[in-house]
């Protein structure tokens, strides 16, 4: 099992806190740091709160951290064109000396489209976006010129320089619930993040977890995929108390066949519960 930090939403956070959160999620012996992909946070937008831009944040963390993976959980296709996403993604893999993890979406916040001038189309289009997004981005990193015309997005002898560090590529995680979904991981993806929670947002139970995967091992059978995707997903997580509240709560989802396990601790006290997970949470699946 891998652990990871996500800060979710990242409204709210000044800079310097979400640096000192990375550096010490670092040095506590977590696997990987991920922030979300939002313009405000909650409903009705809020402005007079921090919500610092994806891209340029992990692009900073690369320089203010060493080992830590990092990565966006996950980027919606449409809020930038997919060919200059994937050459900004290049780039922080880069900065970050091969460390990038690569999530993309569909998107699903409508409120934050609208604010913003974007169009917010039906969710099979917003799929398909997606689709056409990843082979933007895949051409792009993989070949010297990349030409692809899809219906949503088109890139005519476009270069990728530099390629991105890793090799063949940064891991791809596709986040999501949806048949469809699993579908294009199956296809395009090394992971996938169960964007799914349940009811009112409680945790999901291991058993609404399995089922998820067998529908995700079902996409994988279709689309004939050799290799296993990672399966990763994040909830509310809390050492408050004893700590083995939450390792029983990783451990069950490890049962249901979770490979990554992202902790979104509440932000008055995540500092603390990092720095306490050196001790009380790491060693427990080290």
């Amino acid at each position: 099992m891998k652990l990871g930090v996500i800060v979710s939403p990242a409204a709210g956070w000044a800079y310097a806190e979400i640096s000192e959160l990375a550096r010490n999620a670092e040095q506590s012996g977590f696997a990987s740091f991920w922030v979300s992909d939002h313009f405000f946070g909650g409903t009705g937008g809020t402005p007079d709160r921090n919500c610092l831009e994806a891209w340029t944040l992990l692009a900073a963390l690369a320089r203010d951290t060493t080992k830590i993976r990092l990565g966006v959980l996950v980027a919606a296709v449409q809020y930038r064109n997919p060919a200059l996403q994937a050459k900004m993604a290049a780039s922080v893999d880069h900065i970050s000396g091969g460390r990038l993890e690569f999530g993309v979406g569909a998107g699903w916040k409508e409120e934050e489209y609208r604010a913003y001038g974007y169009d917010f189309p039906p969710p099979g289009d917003r799929v398909d976006q997606l689709r056409e997004g990843l082979e933007i981005t895949r051409r792009l990193w993989q070949d010297d010129r990349a030409t692809y015309h899809g219906k949503h997005y088109r890139v005519e002898d476009a270069v990728c320089a530099p390629k991105p560090t890793q090799r063949p590529r940064p891991p791809i995680w596709i986040g999501g619930a949806g048949p469809r979904v699993m579908r294009l991981a199956a296809r395009y993806a090394d992971g996938f993040d169960l964007g799914k929670h349940g009811a009112g947002g409680a945790d999901l139970t291991p058993g609404e977890m399995a089922a998820a995967f067998r529908e995700l091992d079902e996409a994988e059978r279709t689309g004939n995929r050799e290799r296993r995707l990672q399966r990763s997903h994040w909830s509310a997580s809390t050492l408050d108390g004893d700590a083995k509240v939450l390792v029983d709560k990783i451990r069950a989802y490890a049962g249901a066949g979770l490979d990554q396990y992202l902790c979104a601790f509440p932000k008055e006290q995540a500092a603390e519960m990092v720095a306490r997970s050196r001790e009380e949470l790491i060693p427990a699946f080290s």
